[in-house]
Protein backbone atom coordinates (compact mmCIF):
# COMPACT_ATOMS: atom_id res chain seq x y z
CA UNK A 1 0.00 0.00 0.00
CA UNK A 2 1.16 3.43 -0.79
CA UNK A 3 1.67 6.28 1.14
CA UNK A 4 1.05 9.96 0.56
CA UNK A 5 4.23 11.96 0.91
CA UNK A 6 4.88 13.64 4.56
CA UNK A 7 3.25 10.35 6.50
CA UNK A 8 5.17 7.92 8.24
CA UNK A 9 3.69 4.29 7.52
CA UNK A 10 2.31 1.95 9.70
CA UNK A 11 4.32 -0.58 11.07
CA UNK A 12 4.08 -3.82 10.24
CA UNK A 13 1.31 -6.23 12.39
CA UNK A 14 3.25 -8.82 14.60
CA UNK A 15 2.21 -11.79 16.08
CA UNK A 16 0.63 -11.09 19.22
CA UNK A 17 2.63 -11.74 22.40
CA UNK A 18 1.46 -13.45 25.71
CA UNK A 19 2.58 -10.53 28.92
CA UNK A 20 2.23 -12.57 32.30
CA UNK A 21 -0.03 -11.68 34.70
CA UNK A 22 1.51 -8.10 37.16
CA UNK A 23 0.42 -9.62 40.13
CA UNK A 24 1.86 -13.24 39.46
CA UNK A 25 5.20 -11.74 38.39
CA UNK A 26 5.12 -9.83 41.91
CA UNK A 27 3.82 -12.45 43.95
CA UNK A 28 4.76 -15.71 42.54
CA UNK A 29 4.22 -17.50 45.97
CA UNK A 30 0.28 -16.31 46.11
CA UNK A 31 -0.75 -18.64 42.79
CA UNK A 32 1.93 -21.35 43.38
CA UNK A 33 -0.22 -24.27 43.30
CA UNK A 34 0.82 -27.28 45.54
CA UNK A 35 0.83 -30.70 44.57
CA UNK A 36 -2.49 -30.90 46.98
CA UNK A 37 -3.76 -28.19 44.65
CA UNK A 38 -4.01 -25.62 47.02
CA UNK A 39 -2.31 -22.13 46.63
CA UNK A 40 0.73 -21.41 48.99
CA UNK A 41 -0.97 -19.32 51.94
CA UNK A 42 -4.27 -21.65 52.06
CA UNK A 43 -1.64 -24.83 52.36
CA UNK A 44 -0.17 -22.54 55.20
CA UNK A 45 -3.41 -21.73 57.28
CA UNK A 46 -4.59 -25.39 56.76
CA UNK A 47 -1.41 -27.21 58.03
CA UNK A 48 -0.69 -24.39 61.21
CA UNK A 49 -4.45 -25.73 61.81
CA UNK A 50 -3.61 -29.52 61.86
CA UNK A 51 -0.93 -29.18 63.89
CA UNK A 52 -2.56 -26.58 66.61
CA UNK A 53 -5.35 -29.62 66.53
CA UNK A 54 -2.83 -31.85 67.34
CA UNK A 55 -1.42 -30.13 69.73
CA UNK A 56 -4.62 -30.06 71.89
CA UNK A 57 -5.47 -33.26 71.13
CA UNK A 58 -1.82 -34.28 73.00
CA UNK A 59 -3.16 -32.35 75.91
CA UNK A 60 -5.73 -34.67 76.56
CA UNK A 61 -9.05 -34.44 77.23
CA UNK A 62 -10.32 -33.39 73.25
CA UNK A 63 -12.61 -35.20 70.69
CA UNK A 64 -10.95 -36.60 68.10
CA UNK A 65 -12.30 -35.76 65.23
CA UNK A 66 -16.06 -36.04 66.60
CA UNK A 67 -15.65 -39.60 67.59
CA UNK A 68 -14.29 -40.31 70.63
CA UNK A 69 -12.39 -38.48 73.23
CA UNK A 70 -9.06 -39.45 74.11
CA UNK A 71 -7.68 -38.47 77.88
CA UNK A 72 -3.84 -38.25 78.80
CA UNK A 73 -3.97 -42.10 80.34
CA UNK A 74 -5.02 -43.78 77.60
CA UNK A 75 -2.35 -41.68 75.21
CA UNK A 76 0.28 -42.60 77.86
CA UNK A 77 -0.58 -46.34 77.64
CA UNK A 78 -0.27 -46.09 73.90
CA UNK A 79 3.13 -44.33 74.15
CA UNK A 80 4.89 -45.82 76.78
CA UNK A 81 8.26 -45.20 78.22
CA UNK A 82 8.83 -49.10 78.16
CA UNK A 83 8.14 -49.24 74.18
CA UNK A 84 11.77 -48.46 72.70
CA UNK A 85 10.29 -47.67 69.14
CA UNK A 86 8.63 -44.88 71.38
CA UNK A 87 11.76 -43.52 73.24
CA UNK A 88 13.47 -43.56 69.89
CA UNK A 89 10.85 -41.68 68.37
CA UNK A 90 10.90 -39.58 71.52
CA UNK A 91 14.41 -38.25 71.52
CA UNK A 92 14.17 -38.05 67.44
CA UNK A 93 11.01 -35.24 68.32
CA UNK A 94 13.23 -33.60 70.82
CA UNK A 95 16.12 -32.72 68.64
CA UNK A 96 14.20 -31.44 66.09
CA UNK A 97 11.69 -29.23 68.16
CA UNK A 98 15.00 -27.69 69.92
CA UNK A 99 16.57 -27.47 66.45
CA UNK A 100 13.36 -25.42 64.95
CA UNK A 101 13.19 -23.45 68.05
CA UNK A 102 16.82 -21.98 67.35
CA UNK A 103 16.18 -21.89 63.84
CA UNK A 104 13.07 -19.28 64.18
CA UNK A 105 15.07 -16.95 65.99
CA UNK A 106 16.28 -15.90 62.24
CA UNK A 107 14.90 -12.41 61.33
CA UNK A 108 15.09 -13.27 57.64
CA UNK A 109 12.38 -15.78 55.98
CA UNK A 110 14.18 -16.60 53.38
CA UNK A 111 17.20 -17.43 55.50
CA UNK A 112 14.88 -19.12 57.45
CA UNK A 113 13.58 -21.11 54.96
CA UNK A 114 17.18 -21.96 53.74
CA UNK A 115 18.41 -23.07 57.28
CA UNK A 116 14.83 -25.64 57.89
CA UNK A 117 15.60 -27.35 54.48
CA UNK A 118 19.17 -28.12 55.91
CA UNK A 119 17.91 -28.98 59.47
CA UNK A 120 15.20 -31.44 57.11
CA UNK A 121 18.37 -33.03 55.61
CA UNK A 122 19.92 -33.97 58.59
CA UNK A 123 16.93 -34.88 60.13
CA UNK A 124 16.45 -37.61 57.55
CA UNK A 125 20.39 -38.80 57.78
CA UNK A 126 19.68 -39.26 61.57
CA UNK A 127 16.35 -41.26 61.39
CA UNK A 128 17.38 -43.21 57.96
CA UNK A 129 19.98 -45.39 59.94
CA UNK A 130 20.60 -45.69 63.92
CA UNK A 131 24.02 -47.03 62.51
CA UNK A 132 24.54 -44.08 60.25
CA UNK A 133 23.30 -41.59 62.77
CA UNK A 134 25.68 -42.96 64.81
CA UNK A 135 28.62 -42.62 63.09
CA UNK A 136 27.43 -39.15 62.02
CA UNK A 137 27.02 -38.18 66.15
CA UNK A 138 30.64 -39.07 66.54
CA UNK A 139 31.55 -36.55 63.55
CA UNK A 140 29.34 -33.46 65.23
CA UNK A 141 31.24 -30.08 65.74
CA UNK A 142 29.26 -28.89 67.73
CA UNK A 143 28.28 -25.86 65.04
CA UNK A 144 25.61 -24.21 63.93
CA UNK A 145 25.48 -22.18 60.80
CA UNK A 146 22.48 -20.02 61.39
CA UNK A 147 22.26 -18.28 57.99
CA UNK A 148 21.94 -21.65 56.57
CA UNK A 149 25.18 -22.28 55.45
CA UNK A 150 26.58 -25.60 53.69
CA UNK A 151 24.68 -28.22 53.13
CA UNK A 152 24.44 -31.55 54.78
CA UNK A 153 25.46 -33.06 51.99
CA UNK A 154 28.40 -31.08 51.35
CA UNK A 155 30.02 -31.56 55.06
CA UNK A 156 28.42 -34.59 56.15
CA UNK A 157 28.43 -33.02 59.69
CA UNK A 158 25.18 -32.08 61.83
CA UNK A 159 25.17 -28.66 61.39
CA UNK A 160 21.86 -27.12 62.53
CA UNK A 161 20.72 -30.48 63.97
CA UNK A 162 21.50 -29.81 67.87
CA UNK A 163 22.36 -33.90 68.48
CA UNK A 164 23.06 -34.35 72.52
CA UNK A 165 23.51 -37.28 74.77
CA UNK A 166 20.60 -36.97 76.72
CA UNK A 167 21.08 -39.28 80.59
CA UNK A 168 17.57 -39.42 80.80
CA UNK A 169 14.13 -40.65 79.38
CA UNK A 170 11.96 -37.77 77.81
CA UNK A 171 8.37 -37.81 78.23
CA UNK A 172 7.04 -38.80 74.64
CA UNK A 173 3.24 -37.13 75.15
CA UNK A 174 5.26 -33.49 76.26
CA UNK A 175 7.98 -33.77 73.71
CA UNK A 176 5.59 -34.34 70.73
CA UNK A 177 3.13 -31.22 72.04
CA UNK A 178 6.52 -28.93 71.90
CA UNK A 179 7.17 -30.18 68.13
CA UNK A 180 3.60 -29.14 67.62
CA UNK A 181 3.88 -25.98 68.45
CA UNK A 182 7.21 -25.72 67.25
CA UNK A 183 6.30 -27.14 63.81
CA UNK A 184 2.71 -24.71 63.42
CA UNK A 185 5.27 -21.81 64.50
CA UNK A 186 7.18 -22.71 61.01
CA UNK A 187 4.07 -21.94 58.79
CA UNK A 188 3.09 -19.70 60.44
CA UNK A 189 6.57 -17.60 60.40
CA UNK A 190 6.92 -18.71 56.53
CA UNK A 191 3.23 -18.21 55.76
CA UNK A 192 3.62 -14.73 57.44
CA UNK A 193 6.47 -13.21 55.24
CA UNK A 194 6.06 -10.41 52.72
CA UNK A 195 8.92 -11.55 50.84
CA UNK A 196 8.75 -12.89 47.21
CA UNK A 197 9.53 -16.41 47.50
CA UNK A 198 11.94 -17.77 43.85
CA UNK A 199 11.17 -20.69 42.86
CA UNK A 200 13.68 -22.50 44.52
CA UNK A 201 12.57 -21.00 47.66
CA UNK A 202 9.25 -22.63 46.65
CA UNK A 203 10.67 -25.94 45.81
CA UNK A 204 12.58 -25.74 49.42
CA UNK A 205 8.86 -25.38 50.95
CA UNK A 206 7.21 -27.65 49.02
CA UNK A 207 10.10 -30.83 50.47
CA UNK A 208 9.90 -29.24 53.82
CA UNK A 209 6.59 -29.62 54.18
CA UNK A 210 6.71 -33.19 52.60
CA UNK A 211 8.87 -34.32 55.28
CA UNK A 212 6.25 -32.91 57.93
CA UNK A 213 3.44 -33.92 56.33
CA UNK A 214 4.85 -37.40 57.14
CA UNK A 215 5.30 -37.19 60.93
CA UNK A 216 1.46 -35.55 60.77
CA UNK A 217 0.12 -38.65 58.73
CA UNK A 218 1.73 -41.19 60.68
CA UNK A 219 0.73 -39.62 64.05
CA UNK A 220 -2.88 -39.48 62.72
CA UNK A 221 -3.03 -42.65 61.79
CA UNK A 222 -1.78 -43.82 65.64
CA UNK A 223 -4.51 -41.67 66.98
CA UNK A 224 -7.52 -42.85 64.64
CA UNK A 225 -6.14 -46.37 65.80
CA UNK A 226 -6.54 -45.42 69.84
CA UNK A 227 -10.02 -44.17 69.14
CA UNK A 228 -11.17 -46.40 67.55
CA UNK A 229 -10.29 -48.84 70.21
CA UNK A 230 -11.71 -46.05 72.85
CA UNK A 231 -15.06 -46.71 71.10
CA UNK A 232 -14.65 -50.26 71.17
CA UNK A 233 -14.10 -50.65 74.64
CA UNK A 234 -16.85 -47.85 75.87
CA UNK A 235 -19.61 -50.30 73.09
CA UNK A 236 -18.13 -53.01 75.26
CA UNK A 237 -19.48 -51.04 78.52
CA UNK A 238 -22.47 -50.74 76.96
CA UNK A 239 -22.68 -54.82 76.09
CA UNK A 240 -21.60 -56.50 78.96
CA UNK A 241 -23.48 -60.13 78.01
CA UNK A 242 -21.18 -59.89 74.11
CA UNK A 243 -24.40 -60.44 72.71
CA UNK A 244 -23.43 -57.52 69.63
CA UNK A 245 -20.27 -58.34 67.58
CA UNK A 246 -17.69 -56.00 66.55
CA UNK A 247 -19.21 -56.41 63.09
CA UNK A 248 -22.38 -54.72 64.14
CA UNK A 249 -20.62 -51.70 65.18
CA UNK A 250 -19.96 -49.29 62.08
CA UNK A 251 -16.85 -47.78 63.03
Amino acid sequence: MNSSPGTVPAPAMSPQVQVPNLQTALNPHQHFQTQSGDSLPLLVMKRSASWRYLQRVYQGGTVLYNTAILSETELRKTYGPSDDKIQRRTLQYFLLGTSLATILEIPSAADCLRAMYNLIQEYDALTMSESKAKIMFLRNTGRRVLDGGKSFEETGEYSLLEVRNLPFHLDYIITFTSLCDMIAQTYEKLGSSDQVWSLTNLEMFQKIDTRFKKILTTVSKELETLAREVMVEELNAMDPLGVSSHDDWDI
